[in-house]
């Protein structure tokens, strides 16, 4: 039996504005990633890969959802229930710092930190640097876990 952990979640709009200049900086403009998707029949699935996230970034007013599905027993391992607090708790709430998570939660500060750094290695989290201050933020919009036989 394996299990599998479906994460979904929304592109903050810095996301997609970086999204879009990193596309734009490998591919000079949409029209020439396009000329060179369907046109020159690129071979290349990093550039068909490209495509479609592009287009759906247009096409959809610069909203996008990730799904990822993870199906190593790693992933599951890494959701310990307060992990799994933790990331309900961001989806949430707006905290400025990790200290002021931890006050939030009512834990240890190198025990919110770890345990940031765990669900950030799996891509669940960013801490992002606003001054002096680290802060949490998820964009979580779903977690499921299922068993696949």
């Amino acid at each position: 039996m394996t299990v599998r952990v479906e994460v979904s979640r929304d592109l903050a709009k810095g996301d997609v504005a970086q999204e879009v200049a990193d596309l734009e900086s490998r591919h000079d403009s949409f029209d020439a990633l396009r000329q060179r998707v369907f046109v020159e029949r690129c071979a290349d699935p990093r550039a068909v890969d490209d495509y479609v996230v592009w287009k759906a970034l247009r096409d959809e007013g610069g909203g996008l959802e990730d799904r990822t599905v993870f199906d190593t027993p790693d992933v599951f391992r890494a959701l310990t229930p307060r992990r799994v607090e933790m990331l309900e708790y961001l989806r949430h709430a707006d905290v400025g710092s990790i200290k002021d998570l931890a006050a939030r939660l009512r834990r240890d500060y190198k025990n919110t930190y770890d345990d940031l750094a765990a669900l950030q290695a799996w891509g669940l989290v960013d801490v992002r640097r606003e001054g002096k201050n680290q802060k949490p933020v998820s964009h979580v919009t779903s977690l499921r876990v299922s068993w696949v036989k």
